[in-house]
């Protein structure tokens, strides 16, 4: 049984491998337009927090200085305008940033379902009805950062009485804790499977919000260990850019040079998530499959097709 879950799960990811060079063009213009566009995002944020954060920086310190001094009442204000200033500018970023990978989230998983089936598309015409279709992954997209956020909620209530029961601290994570933070993740991970799906379902299909994420829960009836091993290898690839990501991003306020090494694991991360995108894209059709549903696509138009077997012989007069 474990052998076969593992080939199953190396079947997946090899057809999504595959999907790349079947269709080549396509799938370079949207990988490039990601890094292209989220590196531009990245610089243009550096460059406009990094000053800000530097003249905070010097302020703070001259505020500590001038304490019970008539400056003082000054200082303050204008830190408190530098700190509006500063969280509006990273509120844009982020409601941009967002925008930007939902688009692109849509495209991937269109080029990838197009490729799936053997068929072309021109970049325009892709990018063109992943606008059109934005509105159910967003919605769905909603339902699911809500649900990310109630699980936050439910670790928080979970764990402040452990850290207060056993003297846990941030600081000096213990053994317990690092069990804890670990299981935490890999029980999201599996709760990801749907989630994920969910994205699937509402570029592919004519529904979203809760009505996608009720069809990712019966489509991936019998598959949903393939997607929790999906979502733990991913996660897996991500620790490393994300640990170098943390590492750099401390020596970026004082260095340009960080920004180099940044924007290659910004890409690296780019990769991964879209090919991410493409394993579930073919994990959906495989739930398909299992199910007796078939997806056809023509032209603009996308529907389900449902196998099912006559209750009454055609033989019977």
């Amino acid at each position: 049984m474990g052998s076969f879950m593992l080939l199953e799960l190396v079947g997946t990811l090899m057809e999504s491998q595959k999907l790349f060079f079947r269709n080549v063009k396509l799938m370079s213009c949207i990988f490039l337009l990601i890094i292209s566009l989220s590196a531009i995002l990245f610089l243009s944020n550096m460059l406009s927090i990094k000053p800000s954060i530097t003249d905070f920086t010097l302020k703070a310190n001259l505020l500590a200085m001038n304490i019970g001094t008539p400056e003082f009442a000054n200082l303050l204000n204008t830190l408190k305008g530098d700190l509006r200033l500063f969280v509006g500018l990273e509120w844009i970023f982020i409601f941009i940033l967002c925008f930007f990978s939902l688009f692109f989230a849509t495209a991937s998983i269109l080029a990838s379902a197009v490729t799936y089936r053997g068929k072309d598309m021109s970049i325009k015409e892709l990018l063109s009805r992943a606008v059109k279709s934005l509105k159910r992954p967003f919605l769905t997209w909603f339902y699911i950062t809500l649900l990310h956020l109630g699980y936050c909620l439910f670790l928080i209530t979970f764990l402040v009485p452990l850290v207060v029961i056993f003297d846990l601290t941030v600081t000096m994570p213990s053994l317990l804790s690092i069990i804890i933070f670990l299981l935490a993740l890999v029980f999201e991970a599996y709760l990801a499977v749907v989630w994920n799906l969910a994205l699937v379902v509402s570029v592919l299909e004519e529904m979203c919000g809760i009505e996608a994420l009720g069809k990712a829960g019966q489509l991936i009836k019998g598959l949903k260990m393939r997607g929790f091993f999906l979502n733990l290898l991913f996660g897996a690839l991500s620790l490393p850019v994300f640990y170098g990501a943390h590492k750099f991003g401390k020596t970026v306020m004082s260095s340009n040079a960080a920004m180099i090494p940044l924007l290659l694991l910004n890409s690296i991360s780019c990769l991964i998530g879209m090919f991410k995108l493409m394993a579930y894209t073919v994990l959906y059709h495989d739930c398909k499959a299992t199910h007796g549903e078939e997806l056809e696509m023509q032209g603009g138009t996308e529907y389900t097709k449902v196998a099912f077997t006559p209750l009454i012989s055609a033989d019977l007069p």
